[in-house]
C-alpha cells in the first residue's frame, strides 16, 4: 500500500527542477561539452546563477568537493583532485577516519572567507574547502590517522572554521574550551573502529550505520550525532558500497522532511513516519535514477531552498548585486500569490 499522495502540480515542478539542475550539474559544474545554449535551455536564473541548484548526485555537491578530490585524485570530475595526486592513503580504516572527521568538522564549511566581500572571484568550493587540518597533514605527506592525531594535538591555529548547529555539542567537566579537539583525540577512533568492525563483516544500510554509531555514543555518555553519522555513512555508501549500500534507507534531515511532506503528504496520520519518508525517497530515486541519499539532499533539501528562492549574501555579490528569482512552472500554474504563500509555509 502506498503511504503517500502525489500532488501532480508539485510533481511536475519537481520534474522540471530535476531536468534543469541536472543540465547544470553536467554542463555547468562538471563542464561537460554542451551543444546548444545552456542558459536558454536551463531557463531559470536561480538555477543557472546560484551554485546550490546545480546538483543531482550528492557526490557533486560542494560539501563533497574534498572527498571527491582526495578519493579520485587526477580523475576527479570537478578538476580539484590534482591537489592530491601524490597522496598515499592506503589503509581502509584511515579512509573511514578521514570521512568521519571531515563530517564532524563541518564538511569544509568556510566561515572565514579568504576573500573580500566586494571582490569575490569564485565562491565555488568554499563550502567544501574550508579549514580542515588533515588537508595540511596530507600536503606534508602524512597519510595515517596516528599522524593526523599527532598533528591535531600539536596544532596551534584553528583546525576547523566550522561552528554553530552543525557541530555536535561536547562538554568535558573542568574544561572551558577545546571540547571538540579532545573528543577527536580521545574518543573518535573508538567510535569509528566500532563502525568499521561491524560494516566490514556485515553490509549495512545508511540508517543502520547511524543507529550503530549513536548506540556507541550513548554507551560512552555522549549525545547523538544524527547529522554527522548520516553524512559519514553516505560517504561510505559512495566510496565503500561493498560495506554500506548506497540504495538503502536513510534518516532524512529537517529540510528534506519538510519538502517531502509538502509535495507527498501521508495518506494517513497512522502511517509510520520513517517508512513513509523512505518510500518517498525510493519513489524519487526510481523516478530520477538517483540513490535515495542523493534525493534526500538534491531532490528534497535543495528543492525547499529553491522554492524559497534562497541565495546567500555572497551569491548576490557574486551576481553583481542581483537577487535571482526562480522560473518554476508553479508560478504559472498557481499564480504569484498562491505560489509565494506556499513557499512561505515551507519555512520552519
Amino acid at each position: 500500500m502506498t503511504k503517500f499522495i502525489i500532488n501532480q502540480d508539485l510533481l511536475e515542478a519537481l520534474d522540471e527542477y530535476d531536468k534543469r539542475s541536472l543540465l547544470m550539474q553536467q554542463h555547468g559544474s562538471l563542464g561537460l561539452p554542451y551543444e546548444g545554449n545552456l542558459y536558454q535551455d536551463v531557463n531559470d536564473d536561480l538555477i543557472y546563477h546560484v551554485p546550490i541548484y546545480d546538483t543531482a548526485h550528492r557526490r557533486f555537491a560542494a560539501f563533497c568537493a574534498f572527498t571527491e578530490a582526495v578519493w579520485h585524485k587526477e580523475n576527479d570530475l570537478r578538476g580539484m583532485g590534482h591537489h592530491f595526486t601524490h597522496h598515499d592513503i592506503k589503509d581502509e580504516f584511515d579512509w573511514f577516519m578521514l570521512f568521519y572527521l571531515f563530517r564532524l568538522c563541518g564538511s569544509g564549511i568556510n566561515y572565514v572567507p579568504r576573500y573580500k566581500k566586494d571582490h569575490i572571484k569564485d565562491i565555488l568550493g568554499t563550502h567544501g574547502f574550508g579549514n580542515f587540518w588533515i588537508v595540511d597533514s596530507i600536503f606534508k605527506n602524512r597519510f595515517t590517522w596516528p599522524e593526523w592525531k599527532e598533528d591535531l594535538r600539536n596544532r596551534i591555529p584553528p583546525f576547523t572554521d566550522n561552528k554553530g548547529y552543525l557541530l555536535p555539542q561536547f562538554t568535558f567537566e573542568g574544561e572551558t574550551r577545546g571540547h571538540l579537539r579532545r573528543f577527536i583525540i580521545d574518543h573518535a577512533e573508538g567510535l569509528v573502529r566500532h563502525i568499521f568492525e561491524h560494516v566490514t563483516k556485515n553490509r549495512l544500510d545508511i540508517y543502520q550505520v547511524t543507529d550503530l554509531g549513536n548506540a556507541y555514543l550513548k554507551d560512552q555518555g555522549f549525545k547523538k550525532q544524527n547529522f554527522v553519522l548520516t553524512a559519514f555513512a553516505a560517504d561510505l555508501g559512495e566510496y565503500y558500497p561493498n560495506y554500506v549500500t548506497p540504495k538503502g534507507w536513510v534518516y532524512a534531515g529537517t529540510n528534506a522532511i519538510r519538502c517531502i511532506k509538502a509535495i507527498f503528504p501521508k495518506v494517513s496520520s497512522k502511517v509510520n513516519e520513517f517508512e513513509y519518508i523512505n518510500e518517498v525517497l525510493q519513489f524519487l530515486s526510481n523516478r530520477y535514477n538517483l540513490n535515495p541519499i542523493d534525493c534526500e539532499d538534491s531532490r528534497a533539501c535543495d528543492v525547499v531552498r529553491y522554492f524559497q528562492e534562497y541565495q546567500s549574501e555572497e551569491h548576490v555579490i557574486k551576481n553583481n548585486g542581483r537577487t535571482m528569482k526562480n522560473n518554476t512552472i508553479l508560478k504559472q500554474t498557481w499564480g504569484h500569490d498562491k505560489y509565494y504563500d506556499f513557499a512561505k509555509k515551507l519555512k520552519p
